[in-house]
């Protein structure tokens, strides 16, 4: 029987860790300019060169927001358009992160113009073609905390602006849940498991009784 618990509590645990949230939280990251691309936690930032070759930089400065109850000392600024070269590659001012399937992501972000809305642009690469997956509108000198609803294959997620700066406090991803309960329930049942008794006692498949196998109960007469 404890083996058996044992088996449940490791399947809990990993329905648990697809479920978990990832964030990524710019009041904790290094106040800097990137000048090239760079991957810190999962999430790669594309800086540095624009498709043109001029310069295009993402940077993290001091700027102090609350949004509900929460304060943040730091932003990421894009500075401006996302861009990509002939082929879809990400060149400049574009946020990426994978993603394994139906998600849900968060983004806690303002413009960086006090009177000129923006529009975010959320992509997805799966399997080396890139698809738009939605636009989300941005409320200038507005904070506030957007979701999107993705559903589709797992891949590769671009977050950038279709036009103009816009600063991002905080990023959150988080897989469904069901995803991970799928995973896990989806074992073919093994004829030859061991068979135990309610006592956890490993029997025989000839025992008569209450007998478990494969963490299923049954009835042997």
């Amino acid at each position: 029987m404890k083996k058996i618990f044992t088996l449940v509590a490791a399947a809990m645990m990993a329905v648990c860790a697809n479920a978990q949230t990832t964030e990524w939280n710019f009041s904790e990251w290094e106040a800097k300019e990137f000048k090239q691309t760079e991957t810190k936690d999962g999430l790669t930032v594309y800086s540095g060169t624009d498709a043109s070759g001029k310069a295009a930089t993402v940077i993290i400065d001091a700027n102090n927001k609350t949004w509900n109850d929460i304060t943040y000392s730091q932003r990421l600024k894009l500075g401006g358009t996302g861009s990509f070269d002939e082929t879809g590659t990400p060149c400049s001012r574009i946020l990426a992160f994978d993603v394994n399937g139906d998600c849900k992501i968060e983004v806690l972000l303002t413009t960086s113009n006090k009177t000129d809305d923006r529009v975010l642009i959320v992509d997805m690469n799966a399997n080396g073609t890139k698809t738009e997956v939605t636009k989300v509108p941005c409320t200038a000198n507005e904070v506030d905390c957007k979701t999107i609803e993705y559903k589709g294959e797992a891949g590769t997620i671009y977050l950038y602006s279709e036009s103009g700066g816009i600063n991002i406090y905080d990023i959150k991803y988080t897989p469904e849940s069901s995803t991970g309960i799928y995973d896990i329930t989806k074992d073919k049942v093994d004829a030859n498991a061991p068979v135990y008794n309610l006592a956890g006692q490993r029997v025989s498949k000839e025992t008569k009784g209450i007998l478990i196998q494969n963490g299923k109960k049954f009835i042997n007469k």
